[in-house]
């Protein structure tokens, strides 16, 4: 193999990686703007980039969804008002903090069921960053609400 065909194929690998990357952060994230939206809260922006920053920006429905893919942020932005944010209870704040990682388990589980090694790599990033999630941010804030007093 050639020099320019090897270059050609590892950028085409990492284009693969780094949109299956961001694929599944807007899933995690459109779990969490569902529930939100389950919740009452307006959800005004899910993207992926640096809340505020550059990006490409685009309206769907009453939600825009920013995208800037040198990011390595992604967000859910949603107004709620304080007096019905105190009165959630634990139940519903777990269901807000733990539907992204819902929504990518049933995505991984839903794509399995096609063939394809891209799909199946979707699947494989898609449950991992779930289990990322699980053990760091959202996994700390679920269990912030079972322990607090």
């Amino acid at each position: 193999m050639d020099f320019i065909t090897t270059l050609t194929l590892t950028a085409a690998g990492w284009a693969v990686l780094i949109g299956l990357t961001v694929v599944s952060a807007l899933i995690h994230e459109a779990g969490h703007a569902l529930a939100w939206s389950l919740m009452g809260a307006e959800v005004r922006e899910v993207g992926y980039a640096k809340p505020g920053g550059p990006a490409l920006r685009f309206r769907v429905g009453k939600v825009t969804v920013a995208f800037n893919p040198f990011s390595v942020f992604a967000y859910t932005l949603v107004e709620i008002p304080g007096e019905q944010l105190r009165s959630m209870t634990r139940v519903q704040r777990i269901f807000v903090h733990g539907a992204g990682i819902t929504a990518n388990l049933l995505a991984a589980a839903l794509v399995l069921f096609l063939s394809g090694a891209v799909i199946h790599l979707f699947a494989a990033f898609s449950a991992s960053l779930a289990v990322q999630n699980a053990f760091l941010r959202d996994g700390r804030r679920i269990l912030a609400v079972f322990f607090e007093l």
